[in-house]
């Protein structure tokens, strides 16, 4: 079961950096919003539990 739960983990980790890949990629027009440092955080962690979640539904969906 560790070794289930790892695997997940690095799936997550490789589907996140992949989705932040294809978005730098293709982003060819840079939009400046005020918005603080925190903003920023707390946006790129809400699309990281985003993600989680899809692939915790589909792992779970395929078990």
């Amino acid at each position: 079961m560790r070794r289930s739960r790892t695997g997940t983990r690095i799936i997550t980790a490789i589907a996140l950096l992949l989705t932040f890949w294809l978005i730098w990629s293709r982003l060819n027009i840079v939009i400046w919003i005020n918005i603080p440092w925190w903003g920023l955080l707390i946006v790129a962690v809400v699309i990281f539990l985003m993600i989680d979640y899809v692939l915790s539904m589909l792992f779970k969906r395929g078990s």
